[in-house]
């Protein structure tokens, strides 16, 4: 005959393993968590080392187009110093370019060294209105 110490015997027995299997399947899915955790963390890392070398790289293109920015506008002041020089394209042509522009009969005599009476001429030849300006 089952007595009912017998059948807490077997309760407890039940619940023991039902722990024991409860535990065991903890235990296995921590360490499946922290498998993947470290996985994360790898992955975190070499993201972030690949993300500090797109800020390097990012870093000296920025300073490669300043340099060629910087380039690029001394070639164009120096293409615009030649141009004043060369007597084909000298101060004349420069002068009846910034006529055309609008620039002033100040603007004429002071950046081509022209005369007044030079920059008048060339302001009633090329000037937007076609009269010599007084700016």
């Amino acid at each position: 005959m089952i007595t009912p110490l017998m059948l807490l015997a077997v309760a407890a027995l039940v619940f023991a393993a039902i722990a024991a299997g409860v535990a065991l399947w903890a235990m296995v899915r921590v360490r499946r968590l922290g498998r993947r955790v470290m996985i994360q963390e790898t992955a975190l890392l070499s993201l972030r080392g690949a993300l500090s070398a797109v800020c390097s790289s990012e870093m000296a293109t920025d300073q490669r187009q300043a340099e060629v920015e910087r380039r690029l506008r001394q070639l164009a002041e120096q293409q615009e110093q030649l141009l004043l020089r060369d007597p084909d394209q000298g101060p004349y042509q420069h002068a009846m370019r910034l006529a055309s522009q609008g620039a002033s009969r100040e603007e004429l005599m002071k950046t081509c060294g022209l005369t007044r009476g030079e920059a008048d001429l060339l302001l009633a030849l090329h000037g937007g209105s076609g009269v010599a300006r007084k700016g």
